[in-house]
Parts: structure tokens; sequence; C-alpha cells
């Protein structure tokens, strides 16, 4: 009976070639959106998911206004002894330079005289491998990172620096040859879907034996990433609330300090390690992570492109239900059963659908370079190597066929043999208005994907193009990779100036788009002022070199000792700190730096409020002070800049930093990748519309020559009685732009609301534009019309006599 079924079903898919292609296309086109972003939300979904019991491991952040990933060190070990829920822990730390910026190190064998530049390196603890499950290749988890100058090296790491080479017990030097460690193991290379990375692990112990009285270590610094693995059962909600109270034990807050944390709400939280990807964007993440919002937005397209397919398929077979009748009349009358002719419809509908999945698979096949380029992936199918892989997608594809045939199926079984043998071609009103509804949703969906698209190029521009209150181009980023470098700044700003096309050269701790480090400070006579800020380590030159502009008082000069030990603020801090006449105040800074006592300063300056985050957050306070504590070079290029120009900037950089690569950025370009998930968004939701309005179009085209075929007769009458080539045009289109433009109708409110709620994400943002809907909407019908430009201008010239020879 199946067989029977699907032979028809093929034999009435080759009999109508049009109708079957429209078809096979309009799904192949919807399943492969929906397969490319199957792949997509497995990749999110799949992150830190291969650590063993992965629902059981936490990480613990700090939380308030503005939370952190950053805990205190000892933190970890003192959990597992104080609770016996948490059954071990572990810290861990990036090798921070000035300004809490990650540092790069010259790693040498020197046996080899091989060198290279490495900054993904985490210091850890002996209890590293009893929480992570990363795979250690070479070496013995119960005796690496537990004493002085151990190091562990991923795989393509060891072969970088040893060949084929075994590499346990050999060593690597760093730093000019400052420092010896010994290779104590080789760990798997870590996967892409996880939460942080890392080339090489370095003990703690080995950073205590270096600065042994390092206040780094101690309860008052925030400056680790702890994690826990609880024991299987435990309640973390129950752990969560018990740390405020916990962590008193270990330090103690003045009343001015307990009375912050209780109007502020400061407390610890537990983090599970799977949701970090999508779930956590809080200060000091180890990576960027995943946006939650865009793997919403990426299924719901896709899940809407495939419902326009479906709802092609189920108004084409509906539509063509007179040309079917007299097949359906005879099939009852020689005794076929309803449910039989539903199974035979049904048939047809997922034969369809799986040559579409067909389709569909090598649609995503081809297309998937492009999908990893845009999504920053490097999705692999594996039909064969994983055949859970190969049975979704047929199951994807019957899932389809059977959802797209159920209405179809139900329909056309349902006539009645007597008024199919008759070969009355009437069918209910309802059912033409269904029709209709549906044709409408597919057009509903189109303008809402085609407006969504305008709206975020739109705020991609908004962004891209906003005065930020400094001068982003021409600005070259330069790291300081060689700390010695940081006391030769005036030297090296010297030489640079000398060559043409230099215009102004500075150092600095942190450059906008880059994580800043925070901490308090408050008016020295008036303690309960204390605010979070946002700090940076500048020389004089800062100011010029990005082109801030300072709204009361001076900025720094080289020539005014006084200057050294000043502050300079926003506006926002002046404002935040209640200071209404700010120069010559004097404020309190309670830096990190080793335990030692809070830095009292003066303001000198008010720099007028710039945008040194990413517009998603509003302006900080921040702080200026002179140190000589650089990590990057900023350097002003004129306009006569050019190729020779950065050659001569390496070519001096070279003389004062040789143990290190140079490299170089453009500030433009890093502020830019901060809405890398915004270019996503854009670059699939514009595909999408593409697709939607494609698949919507093969629809109308179909659905629009099945109409005209059937309304031949009445347009030849209407010919002979006198009526126009205009006037027919006009009656064959009218009825689909009607239907189009209540489609427009619907979607407006609908894209409007959600384009609306993306835009809060946004501080900075777009007001919506009514434009943008009224160009997408001309969009939309001229597409319309020229799909069916053709048919109607056929249908209306043909010679009359064709379709009355018969009457």
């Amino acid at each position: 009976m199946i067989r029977n079924y699907f032979k028809i079903a093929f034999r009435n898919l080759v009999k109508q070639k049009l109708y079957s292609a429209i078809n096979i296309l309009g799904l192949g086109f919807g399943m492969a959106c929906v397969l490319l972003i199957c792949f997509y939300v497995q990749d999110e979904l799949s992150y830190d998911q291969f650590h063993d019991d992965a629902k059981d491991i936490y990480r613990i952040a700090w939380w308030g206004d503005n939370p952190q990933t950053r805990t205190p060190h000892p933190m970890a070990q003192a959990l597992v002894k104080d609770f016996p829920q948490v059954s071990s822990a572990t810290s861990l730390s990036p090798l921070w330079g000035p300004g809490l910026t990650k540092q790069t190190f010259s790693i040498r064998n020197l046996e080899k005289d091989l060198t290279f530049d490495e900054s993904d390196i985490l210091s850890v603890d002996s209890t590293f491998f009893e929480v992570f499950s990363f795979e250690l290749l070479k070496g013995n988890r119960q005796k690496v990172l537990r004493g002085p100058g151990g190091l562990l090296l991923s795989e393509s790491s060891a072969f970088k620096y040893f060949g084929g080479e075994d590499p346990i017990g050999k060593q690597l030097a760093i730093n000019n040859d400052e420092t010896l460690l010994t290779v104590e193991g080789i760990f798997k290379d870590v996967p892409a879907n996880s939460h942080f990375h890392f080339d090489m692990l370095i003990s703690y112990v080995t950073l205590k034996y270096v600065n042994p009285d390092d206040a780094y270590y101690t309860w008052a610094d925030f400056g680790h990433f702890n994690y826990i693995r609880l024991l299987p059962g435990a309640d973390p909600m129950q752990l969560q609330e018990q740390l405020m109270d916990w962590v008193q034990g270990y330090i103690q807050l003045s009343k001015e300090e307990i009375q912050q944390v209780i109007e502020t709400n400061l407390h610890f939280r537990l983090q599970r390690i799977t949701d970090i990807h999508l779930k956590s964007a809080i200060r000091w993440e180890l990576a960027p992570n995943g946006n939650r919002n865009y793997v919403y937005i990426m299924t719901a397209a896709a899940l809407l492109i495939l419902i326009t397919a479906c709802v092609n398929f189920m108004n084409l077979t509906t539509s063509r239900s007179t040309e079917r009748s007299k097949e359906i009349g005879v099939r009852k009358s020689l005794g076929a059963l309803k449910g039989q002719l539903q199974g035979q419809f049904l048939g047809e509908s997922v034969l369809t659908a799986l040559l579409g999945m067909l389709l569909a698979g090598f649609l995503a096949e081809v297309s998937l370079p492009f999908f990893n380029h845009v999504t920053g992936k490097g999705i692999t199918i594996e039909y064969w190597q994983n055949p859970m892989i190969t049975l979704s997608i047929f199951g994807i594809g019957i899932l389809t066929g059977v959802v797209s045939g159920l209405y179809p199926a139900f329909f056309l079984s349902s006539i009645h043999p007597v008024i199919s043998l008759k070969g009355l071609s009437k069918v209910k009103p309802s059912g033409a208005w269904f029709r209709k509804g549906l044709m409408v949703f597919q057009f509903t969906i189109s303008m809402a994907l085609i407006t969504g698209s305008f709206v975020i190029y739109d705020q991609l521009q908004f962004i891209q193009n906003k005065d930020l209150g400094f001068n982003k181009e021409q600005l070259m980023l330069v790291p300081v990779k060689d700390r010695r470098l940081q006391k030769s700044m005036n030297e090296l700003r010297t030489e640079l100036l000398k060559i043409e096309g230099v215009a102004a050269v500075s150092g600095t701790s942190n450059v906008p788009g880059k994580q800043f480090n925070q901490n308090s400070i408050y008016k020295t006579d008036r303690p309960d002022t204390r605010i979070s800020a946002s700090e940076v380590f500048v020389d004089h030159a800062i100011f010029t070199t990005l082109d801030l502009s300072i709204v009361q008082g001076h900025g720094f000069d080289k020539d005014r000792q006084a200057d050294s030990s000043a502050f300079i603020i926003n506006e926002t801090a002046a404002r935040n700190l209640g200071l209404t006449d700010p120069i010559g105040e004097e404020i309190t800074w309670e830096w990190d730096n080793n335990g030692q006592p809070p830095v009292r300063g003066t303001v000198i300056g008010i720099v007028k409020d710039f945008n040194y985050n990413s517009l998603h957050q509003p302006v900080r306070p921040l702080l200026f002070c002179l140190r000589n504590a650089y990590n990057h070079t900023l350097i002003r290029m004129n306009t006569s800049a050019n190729a020779s120009t950065i050659k001569a900037i390496e070519s001096v950089w070279q003389k004062f930093d040789h143990r290190f690569e140079f490299e170089y950025s453009f500030l433009s370009d890093d502020l830019e990748a901060q809405y890398i998930g915004e270019q996503k968004t854009a670059q699939v939701f514009s595909g999408f519309s593409i697709i939607a309005v494609a698949i919507a179009c093969f629809g109308l085209f179909g659905i629009a020559s099945l109409n005209y075929a059937q309304r031949a007769k009445e347009v030849s009458i209407r010919k002979v009685m006198g009526a126009s080539t205009a006037r027919l045009l006009h009656l064959l289109v009218y009825d689909f732009l009607r239907l189009i433009s209540l489609a427009i109708i619907i979607s407006i409110p609908l894209a409007w609301g959600a384009m609306e709620s993306w835009l809060q994400n946004f501080t900075y943002r777009i007001t919506l534009n009514p434009l943008d809907f009224i160009i997408a909407a001309i969009a939309l019908l001229t597409v319309a019309l020229l799909t069916v430009s053709y048919l109607t201008w056929h249908t209306s010239v043909q010679n009359p006599i064709k379709s009355l020879k018969e009457e």
C-alpha cells in the first residue's frame, strides 16, 4: 500500500513539473535554513558540556550594579574546607599587565633557538584537573603544577616548540631567558566550545615563588576566577545564600562597607559553567561570550522561513483541487476510503519534502563556508561519521512533509465524488479564505524580515558613525609587550614623532573598547560619596592623541611636577561624586597595589564624557592618572600617512623592542569588532529575508498561474465584451495586491514591536524610522508585481478563441 502511494506520488510529481519544482525549491530553501541554524544552535548549546558532570561545576561571580567574574584567590580552597557539599575547587587567572590587560610573553626553546609570542597563558592551582575535564595526554594529573617552575603545554604548542620530540622534562625560557620553566605535561588542545581557552598553564606556586609578598593572592584582591564542583544533588542556591555571611569570617568590613553592601545588594552568585557562554556578559569575562538573544532571533527566522515554505506547499496543493477533483471522484467511486486518499496525499507530501531535504542538504553543504564566515564558527557536517545527523535530517524532512501535507490531505479527501465527477470547481468560501490567509501570512513574514534587516542596518550605521567623544580614525594601536619599554616611552615618542605622517604618540594602560579595571573613589572628606570608577594609567600626551576635550581645568603637563600625583576625571565621575566645583577638590582612590594604602590626589581637570565602552553601555565614571604602566602605545597618524609610514614605525619600534614581534591594529577596526554579534545578525537576517521573499514569490507565481488558468474563460469573455488590456491587467492583479497590502499592514506593528525590543539592548540607539517600513513595503510590492507580471500579461493578451472554442 505504502509503495503504491509513493509510486502514484512520483508520477504526479513528474506530471506537474512546474508546481513540483516550486514546492521542492521552497521546502529545500526553508529546510536548508533550518539545518544551518540547527547546527549553529547545537554548537552554541554545547559549550562546556564536555566536562564530566558539567552541571555540577559553577563559577563564583561578584554581583551588584556592575557585576564581575573575579573574586579572591583564597576563596576556592576555603569553600572546600567549610562546605561539605563542595567536593573540589580551583582558581585561575590570566597573567595580567597594568590596567588588567593580558600580558604577552616571549617564550623560547633555547636548544632549538625558537621564539614565539604567547598571550594565552593561565596561572592555575594544582586542583585545576579536579574541577575541569581537559584531557591530559602526558604527565600525572596528581603531580603536575604542584611545585615552582612547572609548565603544561597544549598539544599544538608542544609540537610548535619541540616538533615530534617528547618535551617532558625539557625547559622553555620566558622573556629574554629571565625565567626557565620545565614542561611537566601535555594537554589536548582546548575544545572550541569552551568558554575560556589557553595554550599554556603555569602554577600559582611559581608566581608566588617569584613574588612571595604579592597581595594579589589575598582576600583583599578580587582578581581571580574561582570555580567549584558540587557533590551530585547539592543545592547551589542554598550555598549561594550563605556566601555573604560566610565570607565576613575572612574579610573584615567597615560599617560603611557593610552599609554599601546592603544598599547596593552586593552578593556572590554561582553561575553554572554550561550557562556562561550564552547567559553571562559581565565584566572580565575570560573571552567574548555568545548571546542567547541572537540564537533566539536566528532560530525564529529559520522557523518562519520553513513555515513559509510549508504554507506554500499547502496553498499550491489545495489550489490544484479542481485539477485533481475528477481523480478523487473516480477513486472514491471505485471504493477508495477517505483514509486511503489521505495516505496517498500525505505520501506525495512526504516524498516532496524528502526531495526538498536532499536539496536542503546540498544547499547547506554549499553555503556552509559562507555561514561559518558570517557566524565565526567552524561547523562541519559529517553525514556518515555521525549517523544521528543523517537520521535527524531525514526526520526533519518527514516531519515537514507530514505537517505540510495534513491540511491538503484532509481537504482533498473530503471532496464529494458527485461534485468532483461533474467537474464542479467551486470550493467552500472558508477554504478560499483559508488559502488567502496563508498567502497573507507568508508575505507578513517576508515584510517583517525585510524591515528587520533595514532597522539592524540603520543601527549598525548609527554605531559606526556616532561621535564617541574622541577621534577614532587614523589611530594606530601597538601593544607594549616588553615591560622595559614603559621606562623608555619618552624616547620612543621622540623618535616616532620624527616620522613623516605621525602626529602624536601616547602610552596608556587601556584603550577604548577594551576592559578597564575598576576601583572605588570618593571625596577625601566624605567617604560616604564612594563610587566605583574605571581607571586608566596614561602619559601627559593622551588627551592630544585621542583628541579628548578638557571642559574644566587642564590636562597633564610633563613640566608640572604636581601633576604626577593629580587626577583627571570625566564629567560622569564629577557628577556622581557630587562635585559642583571639582577643580582643586581632593579625592581618594582605592587602587589595587599589593595592599598599599589608598592614594589621595587633587582633581586638576574634567574631561568631556566619551564612550570608552561599547554603545551597549552608558558612560561610567573614569579616572586618569600619570603612571609608567602602559599596555598600549597609541600613534595618531595624519592624512599623509601610508604604508611606508607603518614600515618606518615598525623600524623605530624594533630598535626599542627587538624581543617581540611587532604587531599593530587600528582602533577604528577594534571598536567595530565590539559589534560583531550585531553584524552577524544583520548578515543572517538579510540572507533569510531574501530567501523568505523568494519562497513567497515561488508560491505567488504558482498560485497566480493556477488562478489565471482557472479564469482563462472569464478573461476571454470580458475581452470579447470589450474589456481593455489595462482593465484586464487590473482585474488579474488586484486580488494579489490587496492580499499583499493586507500582509504589509499586519506586519508593521509586529515588526515595530520586535525591533523596538531589540533596540533596548543599546544605551545609544536610533529611533525607528517609518521610511524603513515604507521602503520595505514598496520593495515587497515591486517584487510581487514582477513575479506575476509575465503571467498577467500573457493571460490578458491571449486570443479568446482558444479558451472559448470548446463552449
